[in-house]
Order: C-alpha cells, then structure tokens, then sequence
C-alpha cells in the first residue's frame, strides 16, 4: 500500500522563501543617501530654498574652488602690480638715456664752439693774409653747418641792450648807460628752445663807473 504524498504545508512554503536569496534580492529595501551638509542647518531651520536645484558638489570641492578663486584673484592683482611697475622701470630708463643723451650731446657741441671760436679768432688775425683768412673762413663755415643741422642759433647781444642774466653772462664791468650791454665779448648760441652758451658781455656801471672784472 502506497503511502499518500501530502503537500507541504503554507508554513513550510513560507519558511522556504523566507530563506530564498533570489527572493531576498527581489525584496530588497532601497537605501537613501543623506546630505549630511545640510542635516545640521536644517535642525536650525537656516536652509533656505534651493530655486536652482540641490547642490550635489561636497564639501571639501567647494572649498578647494574657493581657494583656486582667491588664489587667482591674488595673481591677477600681483600681475596688475609687476605690469604697472615695469612700466614705470621702462619711463625711468627712457628718461634716463634721453638725459644723457642730450647732456653727452652738449658736452660735444661746447667743443664744437670752441673750435670755432678759435677759427674766428685766427680768421681776424690773418686778415692781412686774405688766402689764409678765406681758408680759415671756409672751416668755420663747415663748423656753422654743423651746428645749424642740430639745431644750434647764434646770437649776438648789441651795445646799448638791456642786460638779460638768463641769456648772458657779465665777464665785465666798464663805463655805460648802468644795466646796459657795453661790449660783446663771445657770441652765445641756443639750441631749440633751451639756451646751449651765454653770450659773454661787459655791462655799463654808469658815466663815473670804472671797468672792473666781474665775479
């Protein structure tokens, strides 16, 4: 006689699927993942609503972006600073060069007018030699071109001139109308705008005056 087979029973079936692992998995709970950033300023209700959305950076990336943006904007500000003097540095030396420039060029010039000055001198002296005089004449012309291409005008004080301290120079002191130009004894000579040599002149001291050296 056959013994009768019997089904298990509900309680078995539920044991059995209880220990089921592909059933577990089907019935796994999900798992949420917390912003703990703002847990904290939610108690205190200092959240504010996000209109654009919620903030999905951490922490620690927003604070490495601060300091990149701080950082960077320290670098601008020194970039600003190290152009502006550099800058400066290049004014300083232009100016520099210029004024050296034109003080070398001076210097040249001054020697320049000596040389011609001793031309003139020698040219008078030979006038009973009119060959050697013409000579002496053509070099001084040479020297006036010279001088004229760069700029540099003579000009001669005439007796009975107002005497001008800033455009001649008192070498003498002789009987004349008293602050009046007595005599011319060098040419002076501008150069542009700004004076290159005074005119050396002799100053009249008035009627009783007495020709004296001046200082």
């Amino acid at each position: 006689m056959k013994a009768e087979s019997h089904p298990a029973s509900d309680q078995e079936t539920m044991n059995h699927r209880e220990h089921d692992p592909a059933d577990a998995r089907a019935h796994k709970i999900p798992v949420s993942v917390v912003d703990r950033r703002r847990v904290g300023r939610e108690e205190d209700g200092t959240v504010e609503a996000d209109v654009a959305g919620p903030n999905l950076k951490p922490s620690y990336v927003e604070e490495l972006e601060g300091r990149v943006a701080r950082a960077e904007a320290r670098l601008k500000e020194r970039l600003a600073e190290l152009e502006e003097e550099a800058r400066r540095s290049r004014e300083r030396v232009a100016r520099d060069l210029e004024r050296r420039y034109a003080d070398r060029e001076k210097a040249t010039l001054l020697d320049v007018l000596d040389i011609l000055d001793d031309l003139d001198r020698a040219a008078a002296l030979a006038a009973d030699n009119p060959a050697v005089a013409q000579g002496l004449s053509l070099v001084s012309g040479r020297f006036v071109q010279f001088l004229e291409r760069r700029s540099c005008v003579r000009f001669s004080p005439a007796c009975g001139d107002d005497f001008d301290p800033t455009i001649m120079e008192a070498v003498a002191l002789q009987p004349g109308e008293a602050g009046k130009v007595a005599g011319l004894l060098q040419v002076g000579y501008r150069q542009g705008d700004s004076l290159l040599r005074p005119a050396k002149v002799s100053v009249g001291t008035g009627p009783r005056g007495s020709t004296l050296s001046a200082d």
